[in-house]
């Protein structure tokens, strides 16, 4: 399983490097050598952002902590452009040439630049109302010809035609649409006939700023009484034999770039492949004048496509090339190539006659993903030209068609290895299954029972687009209860899903760059000393393609290295070899303990460690479901030990310490797959193993029955989430945050909220209060409601109630207690909304640190909060910055050493290229030793020193800008 870290989280682990060895590391282990990502982020992404402290507390343990979750969801902007103009403007974009009574295309295309749809009007007026009518069509295809007889708007002739509201995605979606002219029958004369007005308003015009609140441009018809010619530019298979009479290639308007070096002169078979992508362009010209005359056309090809030679084809002949240098053509056209650029003379375009001029072009490998060097206009001159007019000297014709793309698709390919490697090196051979060679093998030589290990890795995103990849691990051959967690490159701020699917991800990498991370193995202290190699795999997926896998393997060499009784209560039962029995050696033939579950949920079974020795000792916890250990659960099931009172949501351990003399107790998660059919009874077997040697100068353990009853899997249409962990002190409180959701298709009706603690806590003097968040800021405050009745509710489908549950620990309260704090919503109907109830568990310490993060909008990104920092999220646009400040606080009674407060740059930012002041970046209260010092890379800060000592109530306070990609 992979574990994330909950707020306010401490975890334990043997000190093993100074603040100046974790400082290099999270320096040096940052995400490396990803390209920075400049591009908007889609309107309502939410950026999220999670800091985390480390410290050692007064016993010496080294403890992580992370704050508080912070979010900002991205704004809208608009932006747009109509053909080449972004506002209001005369620009003539078209010139069409026509003959009375006759029908000229002008095609045009409206983008939508800004990060969120929208929809836009268009009109078109003309400028003397000459036309006899005027319609817009939908050219969805992009081929300057409408897409089919019914027109989106028709005005007569002193009317505007006017083109309902067109949703348009952003990003730059595109909607295409041609404007069909009618030139009255009695028009006479030859010249400047008409002009007309296209003009482009956004639907939701407070995302716009001037002048691009509108755009317009014109289209300019020409009356003639000689030859009119028109062109138009598409991709598709031809209606005409290729050259030899042979089959064109396969036309798409989409699709990859060439990845290699590819044919640029025809050949029979020419086909597109893996690496090499062709399609067939074809210019179709007609005359719709009143007499026959000689037409020109030029094509210059955009820097993404290549001429294939020898492949372009006239309708006039078909099968037979056309010769791309001088002579060679068949009668009456005179065609040549000029390096990208094709021109074309024929010398009699008849009356109402239409051709075609079709060739191959290559997709170039150095293409732009998308349009922008993919997309082509030929040009051409609407009027007959003189003789001196050829393709050898063809002038600049004053025309353009339609504007005929090929949209270029990234191809996605990614590659997780060992760091360092590099994207060839890491790359499986048979993806998802590692090479287990040095660029794809990371191997540690050791691990210690119970202790974790780290394995630094690489992730390259080895596609032609930005990619996200999620990262997932399997156990493999890893003990079982071995947990993994996913770090960044700093090795302790959590990987957070940042394309909200549920899965941890990289964040975007840019095309041919990389990012860091590190994956932790938590190891069962039951493993047996010297037991190994264990082997784990670590599999990224493509987050732009699923298909596209790949893994790497993680590796540790060997396991460095009772007088117990384990028991399910403190008393225990009979004898641990009789029966259910589990008071003494055991293990009982028969389950001292059987709890039932529903299939996908975790029960948990309460465990007492007797120490019976004379000396303390340290007890590595572990399950099977067979008497050998270390042994396995059933396939898919887990479990997860935790401290006593706690739930499957509480943080796992691995061991427990026990005085000589002395009892100990944790607790059991045993969860069983959500696909496990209903089973009865089945064994699962707890054992205890000193991790020192007993005063008799062994190894001691003791191994204890229970069983589980699968029922079927439950399904609640209301959640309570998330399970937390915190730590106060002595006569403290502690706040956790929790969302009750309902997340069912009907509306749950009135609910009762508790917040209940132990019989044996309430006792001693542990309470707890519930509050309704009004405003959404994880803190309590004056505007929030203190619970103390039912909710009336209803809760509707999708919505959503913040909580804030404060526990106190009474005074007297000892170092090291725990309390466990069940809250619950409890509906009234319907039953299916059921009662989901989350955990917090409060540990009591005196030496404590509690991270909060909070953030605040600096919209002219100078450095400078615009208002209070709070942890409510904002609402920002690109272009805009936040400034993020930790503060990480010794809450507890005792000094904490050797504080570093450690956050990353979250995904869709970058830091702002002005920080907050030097004075405020790094600052500390009641910090004694080497002061405090502020560090930064491109994606990752950090606040902290070598050596220092933090006084009770002292804070370390790290402040940072980030600004959002635009």
């Amino acid at each position: 399983m992979i574990s994330t870290l909950p707020t306010r989280r401490g975890i334990g682990f043997k000190p093993t490097a100074s603040w100046a060895g974790a400082a290099a590391l999270t320096l040096g282990f940052l995400f490396g050598s990803s390209a920075a990502l400049a591009a908007a982020p889609p309107a309502n992404t939410v950026i999220g952002n999670q800091a985390s402290a480390t410290y050692s507390d007064s016993a010496g343990t080294t403890q992580l902590a992370t704050s508080n979750l912070v979010q900002t969801t991205v704004q809208q902007v608009g932006s747009f452009t109509l053909d080449s103009v972004n506002q209001v403007t005369t620009t003539i974009v078209n010139t069409k040439v026509g003959a009375a009574g006759s029908i000229v295309y002008a095609p045009h295309t409206l983008t939508n630049t800004g990060n969120g749809t929208d929809t836009f009007t268009l009109t078109v007026d003309a400028d003397a109302d000459k036309f006899s009518k005027v319609e817009v069509y939908a050219d969805a295809n992009g081929d300057g010809v409408p897409d089919g007889t019914t027109p989106l708007c028709t005005a007569a002739a002193a009317g505007v035609c006017s083109v309902p509201a067109q949703s348009v995605a952003g990003n730059n979606g595109v909607f295409r649409f041609v404007v069909a002219y009618t030139i009255p029958g009695t028009a006479s004369g030859a010249g400047a006939f008409e002009t007309a007005t296209i003009t482009a308003t956004p639907g939701t015009t407070a995302l716009y700023t001037a002048p691009n609140t509108s755009a317009a441009d014109k289209d300019q018809v020409t009356l003639t009484t000689d030859a009119a010619f028109n062109v138009t530019k598409s991709i598709g298979i031809p209606s005409v034999a290729g050259p030899g009479n042979g089959a064109w290639p396969t036309a798409t308007s989409g699709g990859p770039r060439s990845t290699a070096a590819c044919a640029t002169s025809w050949s029979a078979g020419l086909a597109s492949s893996a690496t090499c992508q062709y399609t067939v362009y074809t210019l179709t010209f007609n005359n719709t004048g009143g007499a026959p005359g000689r037409f020109a056309m030029s094509d210059a090809l955009p820097s993404g496509m290549t001429y294939v030679a020898g492949s372009a084809v006239w309708s006039s002949a078909p099968g037979t090339a056309l010769g791309d240098g001088v002579g060679g053509d068949p009668a009456g056209i005179d065609f040549q190539v000029s390096g990208n650029t094709l021109n074309t003379v024929v010398a009699a375009l008849g009356q109402n006659v239409t051709q075609t001029v079709s060739f191959v072009v290559l997709v170039n490998s150095n293409a732009a993903i998308g349009t922008s060097t993919t997309t082509n206009v030929a040009k051409f001159e609407p009027a007959n030209v003189p003789l001196t007019i050829t393709a050898a000297a063809i002038g600049t014709p004053g025309s353009s068609t339609n504007p005929s793309a090929y949209t270029v698709v990234a191809s996605y390919s990614i590659a997780v290895g060992t760091n360092p490697s590099t994207a060839a090196t890491a790359v499986d051979t048979t993806p998802g299954t590692p090479n287990a060679t040095a660029a794809d093998l990371t191997t540690r030589p050791s691990v210690v029972a119970g202790g974790s290990v780290k394995f630094a890795q690489s992730v390259f995103n080895a596609g032609t687009g930005t990619d996200t990849v999620n990262l997932t691990v399997a156990a493999g051959t890893f003990p079982a209860g071995t947990t993994f967690v996913l770090f960044a490159a700093d090795g302790v701020t959590p990987l957070l899903d940042t394309t909200g699917d549920g899965v941890p991800d990289t964040g975007p990498i840019a095309a041919g760059g990389s990012v860091n991370i590190v994956v932790q193995a938590n190891v069962p202290s039951a493993t047996a000393v010297g037991a190994g190699p264990f082997a784990a795999t670590v599999t990224g997926r493509s987050a732009g393609d699923a298909t596209k896998i790949d893994a790497t393997l993680d590796r540790v060499t060997i396991v460095v290295g009772s007088l117990v009784d384990l028991t399910n209560t403190a008393a225990g039962t009979g004898t641990g070899s009789v029966a259910g029995g589990d008071l003494g050696p055991g293990p009982s033939p028969l389950p001292t303990t059987t709890n039932a579950t529903a299939a996908g949920t975790g029960t948990v079974f309460a465990l007492f460690v007797k120490n019976n020795d004379s000396v303390n000792n340290t007890y590595s916890l572990a399950a099977s479901q067979s008497t050998s250990f270390p042994g396995t659960l059933p396939t898919g099931w887990t479990v997860k030990f935790v401290a006593s009172g706690g739930t499957c949501a509480s943080a796992a351990i691995t061991s427990v310490a026990v005085n000589a003399g002395a009892q100990g107790d944790v607790a059991a998660c045993v969860t069983p797959p959500a696909t496990q059919s209903p089973v009865t009874a089945q064994k699962v077997y707890f054992q205890v193993q000193s991790t020192a040697v007993a005063s008799t100068g062994v190894i001691v353990s003791d191994t204890k029955t229970d069983a589980v009853t699968v029922t079927a899997a439950l399904v609640s249409s209301a959640t309570l989430t998330p399970n937390n962990s915190g730590q106060l002190a002595p006569g403290g409180t502690v706040v956790y945050p929790h969302t009750l959701t309902n997340t069912g298709n009907q509306s749950c009706g009135a609910y009762t909220l508790t917040a209940t603690v132990p019989a044996a806590d309430a006792s001693l003097g542990w309470t707890t209060a519930i509050y309704l968040d009004v405003n959404g800021d994880g803190q309590i405050d004056a505007n929030d409601t203190l619970v103390t009745g039912p909710q009336a509710g209803p809760l509707a489908v999708g919505a959503s109630q913040k909580l804030l549950v404060r526990v106190f620990a009474p005074g007297g309260a000892s170092a090291g207690a725990t309390d466990t704090t069940t809250v619950t919503a409890t509906f009234s109907g319907p039953a299916s909304c059921g009662a989901p109830s989350a955990t917090d568990i409060s540990t009591v310490i005196t030496g404590q640190i509690r991270v909060l993060k909070t953030q605040a909008a600096d919209v002219a990104c100078d450095g400078t909060a615009d208002g209070a920092f709070a942890a409510a999220p904002l609402s920002l646009k690109p272009g805009q910055c936040i400034v993020y400040k930790v503060v990480a606080t010794n809450e507890g009674t005792s000094p904490v050493t050797n504080i570093a407060i450690n956050d990353a740059v979250p995904a869709y930012t970058l830091l702002s290229a002005t920080q907050p002041t030097a004075a405020t970046q790094c600052t500390s209260t009641g910090v004694s030793g080497t002061a405090l010092v502020y560090a930064q890379t491109a994606t990752a800060v950090s606040c902290g020193s070598a050596s220092n000592s933090v006084a009770p109530s002292g804070t370390a306070t790290l402040t940072f800008a980030v600004k959002i990609n635009q």
